[in-house]
């Protein structure tokens, strides 16, 4: 009985020390990013699904910076078009 109460204080005492130290904004990347510029996109994924040869499709994206420091994207950014899956 006594060893499942000391188990039980110390997961306790664990969990409050992991949120104290995690802080409000290491829980979720909805808050500012500390140390740098950092990325944000709105869509991990953009799925036309099958789309005919030669049909043109389009898709918009919204890109954020949530960090502390200006982001700087090149004027013609790799981009990888894959196909199948």
């Amino acid at each position: 009985m006594a060893v499942s109460g000391f188990a039980v204080l110390v997961i306790l005492a664990g969990t409050i020390t992991w949120l104290v130290l995690a802080g409000p904004g290491r829980l979720s990347d909805a808050g500012q990013a500390r140390g740098g510029p950092r990325i944000s996109v709105d869509k991990d994924l953009i799925d036309f699904g099958t789309v005919p040869f030669r049909k043109f499709v389009e898709a918009s994206f919204r890109i954020r910076n949530v960090g502390d420091q200006p982001l700087t994207l090149p004027a013609s950014p790799p981009l990888d078009v894959l196909e199948g899956c």
